[in-house]
């Protein structure tokens, strides 16, 4: 039994690796302590400032990309100063005017509603209140888009169908001149042009774009900015410009919340959530209605009417989704709007009374002979 207890076991090569891993391990260790406490301070330091130096070098190189970004920001606002900046100011300034306290109605001698609906024209729908805070409006301008009131008011003759265009998920899928409308399909701008498309080209001018840029914190990041100021300097400003330049008129639609406030929201279940703007326009309220020429900067209508209407079922199909029905009360009210302004702006003309032609020659023989 003493001599099977002393015999090794497993391969003696086994065992004569696994010895020379222990004494290696234990000069390693003795090794280590050996070191003076000196070179463990030294080391440590040596890591400190290593990743110090990375974190400027990154640091550095990010607030250079973001230089390069703002540099391209301000070479943008110095190329749209003489096209898109002034027209911004400008229809700021009679929105303003428009949501003061005068209320009466004037149409300008010698306008036309031939001329006001059939020429180019820019539009811009908002709530009343949003109208007098320009930081409200340029948020709020984004959420406008064509509706009733232009269907009934434009002369719009061959409107194309918004989803025959080609597929898109952006401007860049479309070809130079077309949009990615809100259907997402490639189509020629649409008439009147919207406010909205203009002021998305002039969303990467503003403070609010310029602090998310600065807060960046990644090159990865910082890129993404710079794509999107590219994209917008390449597929929006472009067409936005040769739209405004040639534009005659803008037209101004500023909804007044309904004495009892807004309407109740749709129930959290609709799959589409309304906005402020669009409960406004479902129901019965005031709004005021302004039109102005480009190029004079003269005012020649403003109108404050009542936009009301009812949807009346035809047929024996009933439209239940509360999505449609809100949809359908928003273009009648919309419609209904549009239709008074333009018998405000060209009232019907009145008619002579009939005369009957066998009297008519008879006073004329009678004049004729008469002494």
């Amino acid at each position: 039994m003493a001599r099977r207890e002393d015999k090794p076991r497993g391969l003696p090569s086994l065992a004569e690796a696994r010895a020379e891993r222990r004494r290696t391990l234990a000069q390693a260790s003795a090794g280590l302590r050996s070191l003076p406490p000196q070179i463990w301070l030294w080391l440590t330091l040596a890591i400190g400032a290593f990743f110090v130096v990375q974190w400027r070098l990154s640091l550095s190189e990010v607030e250079s990309e973001k230089s390069a970004v703002m540099a391209k920001q301000r070479a943008m606002a110095q190329s749209l100063g003489p096209q898109i900046l002034p027209f911004r100011d400008k229809i700021e300034r009679w929105a303003a005017e428009l949501a003061g306290s005068d209320t009466s109605d004037r149409v300008a001698p010698g306008s036309t509603f031939e001329n006001l609906a059939s020429e180019p024209a820019v539009y811009l729908r908002l709530r009343l209140q949003n109208a007098t805070d320009v930081e409200r409006l340029r948020a709020a301008a984004a959420r406008s888009l064509h509706d009733g009131f232009t269907s009934c008011f434009f002369e719009r003759r061959g409107a194309p169908d918004p989803t025959s265009g080609p597929p898109c998920a952006s401007v860049a899928d479309c070809d130079p001149g077309l949009l990615c409308n809100e259907y997402n399909h490639c189509l020629p701008p649409p008439e009147p042009f919207n406010m909205r498309l203009a002021y998305r080209s002039l969303r990467v001018l503003s403070s609010a774009w310029t602090d998310e840029l600065h807060e960046a914190t990644s090159t990865l990041a910082i890129k993404a900015y710079e794509r999107d100021l590219d994209r917008v300097t390449r597929e929006d400003v472009p067409i936005a410009a040769r739209i405004l330049s040639r534009a005659k008129h803008f037209v101004l639609v500023l909804d007044e919340d309904p004495p009892d406030g807004l309407p109740a929201a749709a129930d959290a279940g609709v799959a589409e959530a309304e906005t402020e703007e669009e409960r406004v326009q479902r129901v019965s309220h005031h709004a005021r209605v302004g039109v102005w020429n480009l190029q004079s900067g003269e005012q020649l209508v403003r109108l404050r009417r009542r936009a009301e209407g009812r949807a009346i079922p035809v047929g024996q199909s009933v439209v239940k989704r509360v999505e449609s029905i809100h949809a359908q009360s928003r273009q009648v009210v919309s419609c209904a709007l549009a239709l008074d302004v333009r018998q405000a702006i060209a009232p019907p003309t009145p008619v002579a009374p009939a005369v009957d032609a066998g009297v008519d020659a008879g006073l004329a023989t009678d004049a004729a002979v008469a002494p």
